[in-house]
C-alpha cells in the first residue's frame, strides 16, 4: 500500500506504527510501519513528511509511540499529523504515563530518583554514553512534560483524558474507544482496574475548524 491508495476514500484512519489486533476493531486504520509494507500498512517513518494533501486524513492515532522518539523531534511530527488533518479532525495521542506505579516502580533511577531506563519498553541502556539506546524509551512521560510538548504545536483543541496531575490526582475521564482504542487503561488493562488508576497519559488533540 502507499499514499497514492488511499486518495478518493471518503474516510482516512492513519495509525503510527504496527497494528495491533485491537487497532482495527472499529476504524479501518491503515498503519505507518517502519518495516510492513501491505494490504493494511504503508512502509513510512512518521519522522518523515507524509505524501499526503492538507486535510485529507479523518483520525489519526499514536499510540505508545511517540516516547520512542528524541522529545525535541516531536513538535515538527505532531504538526505534521496537524497538516493532513481535516478540520474537525481528531489525533489521538496515547504513551505510558511514568506516575503510574507500575511503570516507576519498574524502572531504574538515578541516584536523585529521576527515571533513566524502563526494561518494559525495550532497548537497553549504554552505561558508558548513559542513555537509552536499541529502541526503547528515549524520555519517560508525565503530565508536564506532554502539556509542554503540545504547546509547541499547532494543536489548541487538548483534552486529555487519562493522566496523573502534576500534584500526582489521578485523571480518568471516559474515553470513546469507537474513535480509536487504547490498550493500556483501566478499562482494558487489569492491572491497573483495581484501584482504578491511569496507567497511560491520553489526550484528544483536535484541528480547529
Amino acid at each position: 500500500m502507499q499514499f497514492k491508495d488511499l486518495e478518493g476514500l471518503k474516510k482516512v484512519f492513519l495509525y503510527a506504527g504496527d497494528l495491533v489486533w485491537w487497532s482495527r476493531m472499529h476504524k479501518p486504520f491503515v498503519g505507518l510501519s517502519l518495516y510492513q509494507n501491505n494490504d493494511s500498512h504503508i512502509k513510512h517513518n512518521i519522522e518523515n513528511s507524509m505524501d499526503l494533501p492538507d486535510g485529507s486524513v479523518d483520525i489519526y492515532q499514536s499510540e505508545d509511540v511517540m516516547e520512542h522518539i528524541e522529545y525535541k523531534a516531536l513538535p515538527q511530527i505532531i504538526n505534521e499529523v496537524y497538516r493532513v488533518l481535516r478540520a474537525g479532525g481528531l489525533f489521538r495521542m496515547s504513551m505510558p504515563d511514568y506516575r503510574c506505579d507500575i511503570l516507576r516502580d519498574r524502572s531504574r533511577k538515578n541516584k536523585n530518583g529521576e527515571i533513566i531506563f524502563d526494561e518494559g519498553g525495550g532497548g537497553r541502556y549504554d552505561e558508558k554514553t548513559g542513555s537509552v539506546v536499541e529502541g526503547g524509551h528515549l524520555w519517560f512521560p508525565v503530565y508536564e512534560s506532554v502539556k509542554d510538548l503540545i504547546s509547541k504545536t499547532n494543536f489548541s483543541n487538548v483534552h486529555f483524558l487519562h493522566c496523573y496531575t502534576t500534584e500526582g490526582t489521578p485523571v480518568c475521564k471516559d474515553i470513546d474507544y469507537k474513535l480509536g482504542y487504547v490498550g493500556r487503561t483501566p478499562d482494558n488493562d487489569t492491572r491497573v482496574r483495581t484501584p482504578r488508576r491511569p496507567m497511560s497519559i491520553v489526550l484528544d488533540c483536535y484541528k480547529d475548524d
